[in-house]
């Protein structure tokens, strides 16, 4: 290897090229010179384009110019040589440069035949020059644009702050990213404060779990939804409602949640105002004797009856829809149901709040035929101002009807018991129905009171007609019209006070001991009232604060014609400084009065509670 090297670099026997230029100075100088130039033009360049590379890192094809300085310094190398082979002879060492030279070249050449199409594809200065143009004119517009996106997004920002709406924007968290002005105002807060916190602190914490399914319900498919809820603002409780939105970018992805509020609590108030007097409307219907309804004078149909008119009549509410619309030529006489129709003219002239009174019979579900007077007054016109509904209330008059008849009856048969029966019977039953309409009457009156001591009076007055309507009750139900049965009477009784205190047998157990006892209507209402009295008080007094405890009502008739009527309580008793002869309870002054009326003995025991024992005279069954 050694001896392969010594070669490379030795003279050998070669002689020196200037032998070939016969050394002449002026020959020789000239090669030297060409030579000499040539190399250092040579070894020039390729410092120049290294500088370009290493200066402009954005040029294509940077390895093209790494390439061409191998080759330029390879070429620069051979002349060095030609000008040392003058003097020294090492042909091996220059053939060797001259071979890599080759090499290089060569490889140059091959690189540059596929590089040259894509040399031929970069633009030309005058293509560079239209793109640049093409470019400035590009930057131009997207200034434009964003100086117009800017003004946009200001004039967006004025308006939503300029909003009476409450506008937020949030994560999926609940972390506000963004709110308005209103929304400041709205809770008391500043945007610094809530911006980047949840916003659930500020709505009401019983409807966080109606919110959360609501906003966890939206989707891309539904992607809005509306959501009522309490909120606390400034420290008061108010109903907001929020019209929610899920905002997604131009690729579809999520971004955040958007929320425009405003405050509906007046509205809300005003709906409940608004179902409390229909609640109270349908009270009123529902517990009225008489039957209700309004009809369509354009569709010739009933859109809406109370039960009653069923009650009446033997239909349920789903009987008379399922009958509609022809449910009142069912039901009405043939003889009456066109002179009904044609009264309908008369609303064309007919004055707003003006009644107008007519009678029509209607069958019951039974076969019966029932009279019913009819009130009607105008309930809607057309936007044209045309009558469109009348509202009307039908009473039932078959039992005046009926009563009529009776009378007529009892002018030509005097002696007809059997009339004479059903006659008082109908009296007793006409006198319960006035009685039970005065009850509801007070009832409806005791529900609109609110001092609590007169409503308590008026409990009472509902309770005393309610002894007396179960006596006619059971007169007319009874077989008999001279006396009335104890052993039902009483247990009815008790029961319905039970109800109308809202007092459950559960706590307070009613325990009834009767003997098969009847009386006449003269004794029976004041045993009534005085039952009524006792129980009432008992169930007031005896037993506070929920305690449980019993009342006891016995009533038995001894050999001498006496009965004994005992009402006992196992409750609290009464104070020690009690006087039954110096009371001021109403209630025991009028059952005082009572016993006197029935010229009987009352004792008052207060041995384990309170025991009114009362003696009086009765009648024989």
């Amino acid at each position: 290897m050694l001896d392969a090297l010594k070669t490379f670099f030795s003279s050998g026997s070669f002689i020196p090229h200037g032998h070939c230029y016969l050394w002449q100075p002026s020959l020789v100088s000239l090669h030297v010179i060409a030579d000499a130039v040539i190399a250092i033009a040579y070894y020039s360049i390729p410092v120049t384009l290294l500088y370009l590379v290493r200066k402009r890192r954005d040029l294509p094809f940077d390895w093209v110019f790494l390439l061409f300085s191998a080759f330029i310094i390879a070429c620069g190398t051979t002349h060095i040589l030609e000008i040392w082979t003058l003097w020294y002879p090492m042909y091996w060492l220059s053939g060797t440069v001259k071979v890599a030279t080759a090499v290089i070249s060569l490889i140059t050449a091959l690189e540059l035949i596929p590089l040259l199409p894509k040399v031929l594809s970069l633009p030309s200065p005058a293509q560079l020059e239209a793109t640049n143009r093409e470019l400035e004119r590009e930057i131009v517009e997207r200034k434009q644009v964003e100086l117009a996106l800017r003004e946009s997004e200001a004039r967006y920002r004025a308006i939503v702050e300029d909003q009476t709406e409450l506008i937020v924007r949030f994560q999926p968290d609940g972390t506000l990213t963004f709110v308005n002005g209103a929304y400041c105002r709205y809770f008391g807060v500043t945007k610094e404060a809530v911006i980047g916190s949840c916003y659930k602190p500020l709505t009401f914490e019983e409807d966080h779990e109606h919110i959360d399914r609501l906003v966890r319900s939206m989707n891309q498919e539904n992607p809005t939804v509306s959501i009522e809820n309490r909120v606390v603002a400034n420290g008061h409780i108010r109903w907001t409602q929020w019209n929610n939105r899920m905002l997604f970018d131009e690729e579809g992805r999520f971004i955040e949640f958007q929320a425009v509020g405003r405050d509906i609590t007046d509205l809300k108030d005003i709906e409940n105002a608004l179902q409390e007097s229909q609640r109270f409307a349908q009270k009123i219907a529902d517990t009225s004797p008489a039957a209700i309804y309004v009809f369509d004078l354009i569709k010739q149909d009933k859109i809406y009856v109370n039960r009653e008119i069923g009650e009446h009549l033997g239909y349920t509410l789903d009987d008379i829809q399922a009958l509609q619309p022809a449910f009142l030529q069912t039901v009405m006489h043939p003889d009456d149901f066109l002179p009904w129709q044609a009264n309908f003219r008369r609303w064309d002239t007919a004055n707003d709040g003006e009644i107008l009174s007519t009678e029509f019979r209607m069958q019951h579900r039974n076969g019966e035929w029932r009279y019913f007077q009819c009130q009607e007054t105008l309930f809607a016109r057309t936007p044209d101002g045309l009558p469109q509904q009348i509202l009307g209330v039908a009473v039932d008059i078959t039992a005046a009807k009926q009563l009529e008849a009776l009378r007529q009856a009892e002018e030509q048969l005097q002696a007809s018991l059997t009339e004479k029966d059903i006659l008082l019977k109908e009296i007793h039953h006409r006198v319960k129905n006035n009685l039970q309409i005065v009850y509801s009457l007070l009832r409806l009156q005791q529900r609109r009171i609110k001092d609590q001591r007169a409503a308590n009076i008026l409990l009472e007055s509902q309770n005393r007609i309610k002894s007396i309507a179960l006596i006619h009750e059971k007169l007319y139900r009874s077989e008999t019209l001279a006396n009335i049965n104890l052993r039902q009477y009483i247990p009815t009784l008790a029961a319905s006070l039970f109800s109308a205190y809202n007092i459950h047998t559960n706590i307070i157990t009613l325990k009834t001991t009767i003997d098969d006892v009847a009386l006449d209507i003269d004794t029976v209402i004041p045993c009534g009232l005085i039952i009524s009295e006792l129980v009432s008080n008992a169930l007031k007094y005896a037993f506070p604060n929920d305690r449980p405890g019993e009342i006891a009502i016995a009533l038995h008739a001894s050999g001498d014609r006496a009965v004994n009527l005992v009402v006992r309580d196992d409750g609290v008793g009464m104070p020690a400084e009690f006087e039954l002869a110096h009371t001021d309870s109403l209630g025991l002054k009028l059952v005082r009065d009572l016993v006197q009326q029935l010229e009987g003995r009352l004792l008052l025991n207060r041995h384990a509670g309170t025991e009114f024992r009362i003696t009086f005279a009765g009648s024989e069954a």
